[in-house]
């Protein structure tokens, strides 16, 4: 659904009485106050990102308005386009590629000053390189292309960037995920294309990404649920492991977009597709909703508010393997009304909020610990057998069976750390379950930001116990770092640890 069409900014809004005590009574419910020392949170770091609609549409002068809202908000990361078709205007003159990347280069300043960290989206063929002449909507005449183009964003912005490089006043906050491409299973977005295209375009920007930082996240870019002569999302993927089978194994993440009339059926998109991809692709690819929310041509807004707090508050802490949950989106440019598409936005122009801005802030507030209120932190049973078995209508239910509460308490996974003090860059990672499963290991610095992804180390037995040497990067040592361990049960079902250690 990611538009490059809209140009405009949206009007200046104004609230009712009713509608601001609205928003004070939900704030206070989910607030109750200023943040609080030692309130836990429910979610790992990185869990909750915006898109930013229009926003960088707006006058430069605007834009710390609105970046500050998302950062008072708890948002973490921003998924902003990385369009290809604007930072390579020309095709390789003799092999050589040039790049544009000032106008880019100042909005990720501004990220940066509010410690928002961004995450990009890969899309859009350049005019020249497109299989359709002068349509950037097209899919690429060359991923060799694409992946040069790939490779030279994450050397400029991502980790040891020549970006970072230039901007010592900045605090670093190097991309560590990127997505490739957007709603590819469309023909909207890929046309003439395929999964096999794809697929082979996945192959070689991940290749290219991973020769760069080899701890990089490339995620599958944002498969649409429905809509837009859409491909179903878990054909696509098998259409893609069939022509690309070295894929399986893989596949760092998946980006899904499960838009639906409400939030049942948000968690019946997302329970299926975990479901599929479990089968298909293998359990425990990690899953992020880089879209998802709802128009008010169709969802009243105090709706839409409700629905958003819900799914914050359940999708993050849910049984589906979910990573990041990423509303689309901030700012819409709300100039013609049949036009459901430019109603999305859950703040006005003059970065004042709507009461989905504040129903989503007060949710990502409370999930990330920052409230007065404690987290809640108890796992919601959305994706399991059981759960899917139970229909739509009972997924996420607040109140769990004491039995069902039980049996998810029981499975837990048990971590313990030893530094191998005669190579100080191995860390042996002793890991078990009470029931067979298999093990995800994940390497990241306290600060969120992934040093490592051991996903060559996902166990591929059933057994309880588990020991693996996790190779350490040199620039780690003498700092902190935190492993994540992930079981994952035959059924689905996963428990998630993690435990930090300083390495001498």
């Amino acid at each position: 659904m990611f538009s490059r069409r809209h140009t405009a900014r949206s009007p200046r809004g104004r609230f009712r009485f009713a509608k601001l005590l609205t928003i004070a009574m939900l704030a206070c419910a989910l607030l109750s106050g200023a943040a609080a020392a030692g309130a836990s949170a429910a979610t790992p770091e990185g869990m909750f990102g915006i898109n930013p609609g229009d926003v960088f549409k707006l006058p430069q002068a605007q834009w710390d308005a609105h970046l500050a809202a998302m950062k008072a908000d708890g948002i973490e990361t921003v998924r902003m386009g990385a369009w290809w078709s604007d930072l390579e205007n020309a095709p390789p003159v003799n092999g050589v590629h040039t790049y544009s990347w000032s106008e880019l280069d100042q909005r990720v300043v501004a990220l940066a000053q509010h410690g928002l960290r961004w995450a990009p989206l890969l899309s859009f063929s350049p005019t020249w390189g497109s299989k359709v002449a002068g349509d950037y909507s097209a899919a690429p005449a060359s991923n060799a292309n694409f992946a040069a183009f790939a490779a030279a964003l994450a050397a400029r912005y991502g980790r040891g960037g020549s970006f970072w490089a230039e901007h010592p006043e900045l605090t670093a906050l190097p991309v560590t995920s990127y997505e490739l491409w957007n709603e590819e299973n469309s023909s909207v977005y890929w046309h003439p294309g395929d999964a096999a295209s794809y697929a082979d375009l996945y192959a070689a920007g991940r290749d290219a990404i991973h020769t760069v930082d080899d701890a990089a996240t490339v995620e599958v870019g944002g498969l649409a649920a429905t809509a837009n002569g859409a491909t179903p999302a878990d054909d696509f993927v098998r259409q893609m492991l069939a022509h690309r089978p070295d894929l399986r194994g893989h596949i760092d993440a998946v980006a899904f977009h499960p838009y639906a009339a409400d939030v049942a059926g948000v968690y019946a998109a997302v329970a299926s597709f975990r479901h599929a991809l479990d089968s298909i692709a293998g359990p425990g690819i990690p899953l992020d909703l880089t879209e998802i929310g709802w128009s008010t041509t169709t969802t009243p807004e105090a709706e839409r508010a409700a629905d958003l707090s819900t799914l914050a508050t359940t999708l993050t802490r849910s049984d589906c393997g979910i990573e990041s949950v990423v509303p689309y989106a901030w700012l819409g440019p709300e100039q013609d009304r049949t036009d459901r598409e430019q109603w999305f936005g859950i703040e006005n122009a003059d970065a004042t909020p709507k009461p989905s801005a504040v129903a989503y802030a007060a949710a990502a507030q409370l999930m990330r610990g920052l409230s007065a209120t404690p987290a809640p932190t108890s796992t919601v049973a959305i994706c399991s057998a059981a759960a899917r078995a139970a229909g739509p209508a009972a997924a996420g239910a607040a109140a769990v069976p004491a039995a069902a509460a039980k049996a998810r308490h029981a499975f837990r996974v048990h971590v313990a750390l030893h530094q191998d003090r005669r190579h100080r860059t191995r860390l042996r990672v002793a890991a078990r379950c009470p029931v067979g499963c298999r093990l995800r290991f994940v390497l990241v610095r306290p600060s969120g930001a992934t040093a490592a992804s051991y996903s060559s180390h996902v166990s591929r037995h059933f057994s309880r116990r588990r020991s693996v040497t996790l190779h350490i990067p040199r620039r780690l040592v003498g700092h902190r770092v935190r492993v994540k361990v992930t079981a994952i049960a035959r059924n689905g079902r996963q428990a998630h640890r993690s435990k930090t250690l300083r390495l001498h």
